[in-house]
């Protein structure tokens, strides 16, 4: 059985008209005590991602995963697997820091990378691409199709909608199964649209329905099917763009947050300048 430490490693600051977007961005360091996975590598630094990206952050680059990791009690020497949700930059940025882990992903995320939808051209960056191919096979990159048991107690789970290789790890823990779902729903507004603790505009109509990420390469129909598939497989979902998700996985367990308390996900007005201004020093 596997123990889950969700590792924050920085926020993104993206102004949308009157408020400011604030999106943290995590990965997971997932072990049973022998094998040690990192599900995600997270976000350039400050001034990468201001000068790629023309956008302001906090934390990220290798430094915030360093920290993290050691937080946890380890270090990037000792992780054994990546596991790639997908290799958009905020997922995908720090492959280097981990020259002798196995990367597993889609290949179908692969040929994405190369010549992705064009709304996302943005978001894969060809540093990423060039440090995931020049990884030996099979010791450094491992390319999968489809749905893949890793190991006992984790299963890989191809779920086109975010993107067309997106796949999410479904990790067994001593009080069940968990599904690191990444950014297939990247809030839990997206999977409890209806459920007034998950959103402060619960959509009543949509019970028992999922609302689809606005950044997706597959119609709404593969999305919401990929979405009731990963549901179906597992216990609870932890989504990667929310505040609320649990830090210590199952010490913490909670298929739905108690309240829409702690969603900091848009800041009004007059706190955005300040925030866009903080992040940026």
């Amino acid at each position: 059985m596997f123990e889950i430490h969700t590792l924050r490693l920085g926020e993104l600051m993206i102004p949308q008209g009157e408020s400011l977007l604030r999106d943290p961005i995590h990965a997971w360091y997932v072990t049973d005590g022998t094998t040690r996975i990192l599900v995600d590598v997270g976000m350039p630094g400050v001034e990468e991602t201001r000068r790629r990206l023309g956008i302001a952050a906090t934390g990220g680059g290798p430094d915030s995963l360093v920290r993290t990791l050691g937080e946890c009690g380890t270090d990037p020497g000792a992780i054994d697997i990546i596991i790639a949700t997908h290799l958009h930059f905020d997922h995908a940025w720090n492959l280097d820091l981990f020259p002798q882990a196995c990367v597993v992903v889609q290949r179908d995320e692969v040929f994405h990378a190369v010549d992705p939808v064009a709304t996302q051209r943005i978001y894969y960056l060809r540093e990423t691409l060039l440090s995931l191919l020049a990884r030996k096979k099979p010791s450094g990159l491992r390319l999968i199709d489809g749905d893949v048991d890793l190991m006992p107690g984790v299963r890989l789970m191809k779920v086109p909608g975010h993107t067309p290789g997106m796949q999410v790890p479904i990790v067994s823990t001593t009080k069940g199964k968990v599904a690191l779902v990444s950014d297939l729903g990247d809030h839990y507004r997206c999977w409890f649209p209806a459920d007034p603790r998950a959103t402060e505009h619960p959509m009543r109509f949509m019970t028992g329905s999922y609302l689809p990420g606005a950044i997706r390469s597959e119609s709404e129909r593969v999305y919401q099917d990929s979405m009731a598939r990963v549901q179906a497989a597992c216990d609870i979902v932890i989504p990667a763009h929310d505040f609320r998700i649990p830090s210590h996985i199952p010490a913490e367990w909670f298929e739905v947050p108690a309240s829409t308390r702690g969603d900091l996900s848009h800041s009004k007005a007059d706190h955005s300048k300040a925030a866009h201004s903080k992040a940026a020093e």
